[in-house]
């Protein structure tokens, strides 16, 4: 060690006969930088100096050399973390909370500790940018694609080869995100202002006494006006409203049933579940909801669309009929022949669906009767 090798000089000028007296050696100066010398970090540093993101080792050699002249350990984390995140801002990647530094260059001193008692184990370099770095650079408006491309390219660098370096303070985004923020305060100024000038709608004093409690204009600029949360008021968490006894009579639940494809059963519990959910619950017993009720519903609400639809219809004086078969499942998944018939004429040139019959099976005398009647009707 040091103190041995500064002995060992001292014995062996004592024996010299009239030279150095008093023994007194200057330490050599690879003497003094191993005595100074951090465990698996190096010599302190007075500074984070480079072109490109502070790893690990550099933010522990400026937090012992830090330490060591102040004393005070969180001083020096909260400075240290002030330094780093320096850099971090001027490549323009969102990080975490200073807070959360602090908390993750905390963890990080400890972890040496641990790693100076034990030595057998080393140390890791890690970064404090945020998990969605790259997504946040993505939103950043201020920036053109290039840029954005950019900064996620240096980014990535710095995780891994770290070839990649900044050239210095971008001066236009720079004003831009400047500007942004002179908004962003005006505007949580203006708010500020008409949230403190609001009389309380339970405020009994005259309106006299108001306006003489009502800040100035000038006591408003002195205030910090971006936390002066503006009034809401809350409303009530239930809403009145009136139900028919029939709700599965409605026909814009019918139409929601069938578009969604929703069973009857399914649609019987979900109306279910909403009674229940009022306050107090409804009584199921006061409604007809049932499954039978809801196929019943569904089945006249279809009849009444398709007669809706005939009454609507008005066909062309000449007219190309087509149609077509094919094999689908039912609701129980069984296979059945089914026939869309079509006409195409004046007005409707894109073609009109007559309808969709089932049919025994997919024979040309099948189809074509099918069709007369579809006509027919």
């Amino acid at each position: 060690s040091s103190s041995v090798y500064i002995h060992t000089i001292m014995e062996e000028s004592e024996s010299q006969s009239g030279e150095n007296a008093k023994g007194t050696v200057r330490p050599t100066s690879s003497t003094t930088r191993s005595a100074t010398e951090i465990y698996l970090v190096g010599q302190p540093a007075s500074s984070i100096r480079g072109s490109k993101l502070p790893t690990m080792r550099q933010v522990l050699k400026f937090f012992f050399h830090t330490v060591n002249e102040s004393g005070d350990r969180q001083e020096t984390f909260k400075e240290t973390v002030r330094n780093v995140l320096t850099f971090w801002n001027l490549a323009r990647i969102k990080t975490i909370s200073e807070r959360g530094c602090r908390e993750k260059l905390t963890r990080l001193w400890e972890h040496w500790r641990s790693l100076q008692k034990s030595r057998d184990r080393a140390a890791k370099d890690k970064d404090i940018g945020a998990p969605d770095a790259v997504e946040d650079i993505e939103k950043n408006r201020l920036l053109t694609p290039a840029d954005k491309q950019q900064d996620i390219a240096f980014y990535q660098d710095q995780r891994g080869e770290r070839k990649a370096f900044m050239s210095g303070n971008d001066k236009i985004f720079a004003a831009k995100k400047r500007k942004q923020e002179e908004r962003v305060e005006k505007q949580r100024s203006k708010q500020g202002r008409f949230a403190a000038c609001e009389p309380s709608s339970s405020d009994s004093r005259p309106q006299t006494s108001v306006v003489a409690d009502t800040p100035t204009e000038v006591e408003m600029e002195k205030k910090d006006t971006a936390i002066q949360p503006g009034r809401y008021t809350s409303k009530h968490p239930y809403v009145t409203v009136q139900l028919p006894r029939r709700i599965l009579q409605e026909p814009a639940l019918k139409e929601l049933a069938d578009r969604l494809r929703i069973s009857n059963n399914e649609i019987v519990l979900v109306v279910a579940a909403v009674l229940r959910s009022a306050n107090p619950p409804g009584d199921l017993s006061e409604f007809r909801i049932s499954r039978e009720t809801a196929r019943r519903a569904r089945a006249s609400h279809r009849r009444q669309v398709a007669a809706a639809q005939r009454e609507a219809f008005t066909p062309p004086p000449h007219a190309v009929v087509h149609w077509d078969g094919k094999l689908v499942k039912n609701v129980v998944g069984e296979e059945e022949h089914r026939q869309a018939i079509f006409i195409s004429g004046r007005g409707h040139e894109e073609g009109k669906l007559l309808a969709v019959l089932p049919v025994k099976d997919g024979t040309g005398l099948t189809q074509a009767r099918a069709t007369a009647r579809a006509i027919e009707d």
